[in-house]
């Protein structure tokens, strides 16, 4: 670990829910998340169906 950088394997189901939380909280979320939200929200919509992601998408509300 000595180039800052920490290795994880998210589970799907993980991917998922820390997408919507991110989502949710977005207002409140510092920038320096941005780029790890963005890996999220586009990790997520690649594996779903149209349908899906917009049942997903509206869990925000």
């Amino acid at each position: 670990m000595t180039d800052g950088t920490i290795t994880y394997s998210f589970s799907e189901e993980e991917i998922k829910s820390l997408a919507l939380l991110l989502r949710r909280n977005e207002a409140v979320l510092d920038t320096v998340l941005d780029e790890f939200h963005g890996f999220l929200e586009n990790t997520v919509y690649q594996n779903l169906t149209i349908a899906e992601a917009e049942d997903f998408y509206n869990e925000k509300r």
